[in-house]
């Protein structure tokens, strides 16, 4: 299975039926020999300035794309800007295209799937196909992509499954004291089933003492989680049945699942990191269990009670998950109340749906009326079911069918989330995005820190994020603009880069050779800035950003001329409106929208910047970032494949290196060396090189040359420093 970018925008790889690659000028590759050497020495002759370094990389992509992917095999094509994913299968041999203007090396492919959401598949594959190289083998996120596009078993339904959850679940509950050990078995079972790499997305805890790792507590749904979710059909029965082995289970495990609602692989923890989660949150979900246990054993009011009160306990957000992994232990008595199953009975069986509380978040009593509804309506001779699973067999089928006549993939639906989360029904519009979806990207800053800056950029309206070389600026941004906007990837946010160059006719208003006239001559233009204040006025219920690159890289004074006036927060008004240096008439005026905010960015250790007079310093908030080289880097780093522990080390060398700048004189804090240095954007695999490897490359190549103009006049310092980051 391949990952392919196709990012350029003129290029379609669905109206082509194909993917492509760049490096036109090799021409045609099918007469290369099929070796890496061939390729080389095909890319130094056609384009002899490529930069040694490059070469074996260039020539690895081209290699496996003419010679390594094969007819049928899965391709992924992610689509960046919708965060969705195209999946095909391969359909043809090479081909070049010479008529094409660009990207003219060609796969053909079949589409399968497309505008896949990306929230379909675990964290740990999401990092996988955010990988930034070309092409690249996918294997952390192989089933879960296969299970994607399977489609639903033309057999009759098994429902087999049904002795074996409830005994397994029974063997689970008698660790509820002893739950290390149960740990053990399930690190046991991930190796016995033969897909280890399934089991990765469990050794992602935040820890209270600061570390990372495998969880070290967990509840029974959890750990069935594990082989209810979305992953293929085929690992899961073998995971089922290296817990069967591991936990003694009498029943035969299944092969089949039909009935069984599964969870989104991106949501499959019933609790949340060590560091979010309550103290007694797993106690609590081991109470419901046996709880549930208790009611399906003998349903009066005492367990009745039980049942309703472990439910509350544990229902701090979205239910439906929750309903789900009741079903799991006892499905003979509880129904799951997930996005499929409510939407069957709503559309389908609407005098149940009357009986039912449906919504995303029950109670524990409205959770007990609904299963004694169902069974009542179960006994009765006239629904046409007999089990709670046949009725989420129809619901299944039902979706595939749907989905199938309108042309969709069916999916795991994202409303079943973790019940720490705040849930998104959908209902919801576009894809909100707050300071937790921050943090889900990627960034190291703590969700306790994004927010007042959230606040502060709300309070003041411009904000300026300042910072060693690095530290992230430009991509905080970005996503701080997104959230204020409640929305990713939105068009209400704008991108602009100051330079030397740039003036106030560029900016906000000028005359420029004119586009409408024949006559040539000039005309007066509305800059970016005036045009994004006018898209803030026509649509005054929203909110819009504008973001900065490199504020103090031109001369904000003179390119923001009376816009420093009109930038405070409390002059957003019309009674604080002024005249601009070129207004279209005599008498117009000008105020900022209130709904229009501003976030630059600022490097300040570059000497060659210019200073920020205290003017612009009154008008903007500035915060400052600092590397973070901590838990959440290695975390993030380790998913990729690099070894955590050489990780925790990297980065406490890092640390030693910029507190020696720190407390250098000719330095500072402003001249730290940043954790984007040390983030890579690829998977170790897809580098064919180790960690260790890794480290020295990027030290030698991109922390040196910066070191050394550092140290410009005292080079053994750079030198020094350098040994210290390898080891030496």
């Amino acid at each position: 299975m391949w990952g392919i970018h196709n990012d350029r925008p003129d290029i379609d790889p669905l109206t082509d039926g194909a993917v492509r690659v760049s490096w036109d000028e090799t021409g045609d590759l099918s007469d290369v020999a099929a070796s890496r050497e061939a390729f080389k020495e095909r890319l130094l002759a056609t384009m002899p300035d490529v930069d040694p370094r490059r070469l074996p990389g260039w020539a690895g992509t081209l290699y496996r794309f003419v010679h390594e992917i094969k007819v049928g095999d899965v391709v992924v094509s992610p689509n960046r800007a919708k965060r969705t994913l195209r999946i095909g299968v391969v359909s043809g041999p090479y081909e070049f295209h010479a008529e094409t203007a660009a990207y003219r090396h060609w796969r053909p492919v079949t589409w399968l799937k497309t505008d896949v959401s990306r929230d379909e598949l675990s964290t740990a594959a999401q990092h996988e196909i955010s990988s930034l190289i070309t092409l690249f083998k996918i294997v952390t996120g192989r089933e879960e992509v296969e299970q994607l596009i399977a489609k639903p078993a033309a057999s009759e339904a098994d429902f087999a499954w049904t002795a074996f959850y409830p005994d397994l679940a029974d063997r689970i509950i008698e660790y509820a004291d002893n739950r290390e050990a149960l740990l053990q078995k399930v690190w046991s079972v991930a190796e016995a089933s033969g897909v280890p790499h399934l089991f990765k997305y469990l050794r992602g805890d935040h820890r209270l003492d600061g570390s990372y790792g495998p969880l070290r507590d967990v509840d029974p749904f959890t750990v069935l989680a594990s082989f209810n979710r979305g992953i293929r059909e085929d690992a899961r029965a073998a995971i089922a049945a290296a817990f069967a082995a591991e936990f003694g289970v009498t029943a035969s495990a299944p092969t089949k699942f039909s009935g069984i609602p599964i969870a989104n692989n991106l949501m499959s923890w019933f609790i949340g990191f060590e560091t979010e989660r309550g103290p007694h949150a797993v106690v609590a979900l081991w109470e419901l269990a046996k709880a549930a246990v208790d009611y399906a054993r003998n349903a009066d009011e005492v367990t009745r009670e039980r049942l309703v009160s472990a439910f509350d306990e544990c229902a701090t957000g979205n239910t439906r998950l929750l309903t789900m992994g009741l079903y799991w232990i006892r499905p003979a008595t509880f129904a799951a109340y997930e996005s499929t199953n409510a939407v069957f009975i709503k559309t389908k069986l609407p005098e149940l749906a009357q009986r039912l509380s449906l919504g995303a978040k029950i109670s524990g009593e409205q959770f007990l009326s609904n299963t004694e509804a169902m069974h009542e309506w179960l006994g009765s001779p006239t629904t046409g079911f007999d089990h709670t699973w046949e009725l989420s067999y129809a619901a299944f089928v039902d979706s595939h069918e749907a989905a199938g006549a309108n042309g969709a993939a069916p999916s795991v639906p994202s409303t079943d989330a973790p019940l720490a989360a705040k849930a998104v029904t959908a209902d919801d519009a576009g894809d909100p995005y707050d300071a937790a979806s921050i943090r889900d990207d990627g960034c190291f800053i703590p969700e306790e820190e994004l927010e007042p800056m959230l606040e502060r950029l709300r309070s003041k309206k411009n904000i300026v994020l300042q910072g060693p070389p690095g530290t992230g600026k430009t991509w905080l941004a970005r996503r701080l603009a997104w959230a204020l906007c409640n929305e990713r990837e939105t068009r209400r946010v704008q991108i602009l880069q100051f330079h030397p160059s740039l003036a106030y006719e560029d900016f906000v208003r000028g005359w420029r050779p004119s586009t409408t006239s024949s006559g040539g001559g000039l005309s007066l233009e509305d800059g970016p800035f005036l045009q994004m204040c006018k898209q803030a006025v026509e649509d005054p219920e929203r909110v819009y950003v504008l973001v900065i690159e490199e504020i103090n890289r031109g001369n904000p004074a003179q390119v923001l001329g009376e816009l420093l006036t009109l930038l405070e927060a409390d002059k957003r008004n019309e009674s604080s409106a002024m005249r601009l240096a070129y207004p279209n008439t005599p008498d117009e005026r000008f105020f900022i929208p209130p709904n229009l905010y501003v976030i630059g960015t600022m490097n300040v250790a570059d000497r060659s910047l210019a200073i920020v007079d205290m003017a612009l310093r009154r008008r903007f908030a500035f915060i400052e970032l600092t590397p973070r080289l901590g838990a959440d880097w290695v975390e993030y780093v380790s998913q990729l494949g690099y070894d955590p522990k050489l990780l925790e080390v990297y980065g406490q060398r890092v640390e030693a290196l910029n507190a020696q700048i720190t407390k250098d004189s000719a330095l500072g804090r402003q001249y730290c060396v940043g954790h984007s240095y040390f983030t890579p954007t690829v998977s170790l695999e897809s580098t064919g090189i180790d960690t260790e490897e890794w480290w020295e490359r990027v030290v030698e190549t991109d922390v040196r040359p910066l070191l050394e103009e550092y140290w410009f006049d005292r080079s053994e310092l750079a030198d020094e420093a350098c040994k210290r980051l390898l080891g030496g």
